[in-house]
């Protein structure tokens, strides 16, 4: 027993000894000191008491991630002008003030997007207001053979606004199917040129050559369709001696005529569309006039 005891307080006193001279080590003092005090930010920060221990300053630490990412990429020109100009994810630029085609920007047609500019343009405001003036200015100069209950009167008048509405109506309809079987784009492309002659021609001849929906030149079959549609309706509305082939014929030629002029204003419409806005043709429209088509920015 006299032997165990002698052994075990050796032990204990080498315990004690090595722990004495851990705890007394700097890096025992430099954990204790990160436990009590917080780790200070800047060199400026550090008391002249703990540079006396040896302790070293710590660094200043930086936000690695804010470094790390990239500047934001400014926006362009471009961009800056398309994000002010009023024109929906589908591409589609509402300056229809006067019902004119919409024009053509990079962001290409789904069927949806022309369903919706279908839809407008058959069924919307413009399609009920407008045929009302025509069939007005028609009671105003009628043809000089038409029958006198096509020429006066309230019956003549609504007669005259049921054919306008018809032609408007078959007119889209035929431009829509046809357009939406051969994939063709129903918006029409402004002329890069400055000369106010080519860029009629370029009109002119956007009548007949239209756009893919990949961006291809393509025949304008939808514009042939939507004259014939147009002009072939009144066959079965007009009174007797207006709906023969001939007349049929001669108001095909006419709606293809409209097509074009349509295709014109829309190729001048960044000349005309300022003065438009000084005599506050925008603002005496009211907001539904001008389609506002699926998925708005």
């Amino acid at each position: 027993m006299t032997y165990w005891r002698i052994r075990l307080g050796r032990l204990s006193a080498i315990i004690f000894f090595a722990t004495t001279v851990l705890c007394r080590h700097p890096p025992c003092v430099v954990a204790q000191d990160s436990k009590s005090k917080p780790a200070p930010t800047d060199h400026a920060d550090v008391s002249p008491s703990a540079l006396s221990r040896g302790d070293e300053p710590q660094p200043v630490r930086q936000d690695s991630n804010r470094d790390s990412l990239p500047d934001a990429p400014l926006p362009t020109a471009q961009a800056q002008e398309e994000a002010q100009s009023p024109v929906t994810s589908s591409g589609t630029q509402p300056n229809q003030i006067l019902a004119l085609p919409p024009a053509l920007t990079r962001n290409p047609l789904t069927g949806e997007d022309k369903f919706h500019i279908y839809i407008h343009k058959t069924f919307g405001p413009p399609a009920v207001i407008l045929p009302a003036f025509g069939a007005g200015f028609q009671m105003l100069n009628p043809p000089s053979h038409y029958p006198r209950d096509w020429k006066d009167g309230g019956g003549a008048f609504g007669r005259t606004y049921g054919y306008k509405v018809a032609d408007r109506t078959s007119r889209e309809t035929a431009q829509f199917l046809t357009g939406f079987l051969l994939h063709e784009d129903p918006r029409y492309q402004r002329s890069t040129s400055t000369n106010a002659l080519r860029r009629t021609l370029h009109a002119l001849v956007f009548t007949v050559v239209d756009k893919t929906d990949s961006g291809r030149n393509t025949l304008a079959v939808s514009n042939f369709a939507s004259a014939a549609a147009g002009g072939f309706v009144g066959m079965g509305i007009l009174p007797d001696g207006y709906n023969d082939i001939t007349h049929a014929e001669q108001r095909m030629a006419s709606e293809f005529l409209q097509i074009a002029i349509g295709n014109i204003a829309t190729e001048f419409e960044p000349q005309w569309g300022p003065w438009a806005k000084k005599l506050r043709i925008p603002k005496i429209l009211p907001a539904w006039w001008a389609p506002q088509h699926a998925h708005q920015p």
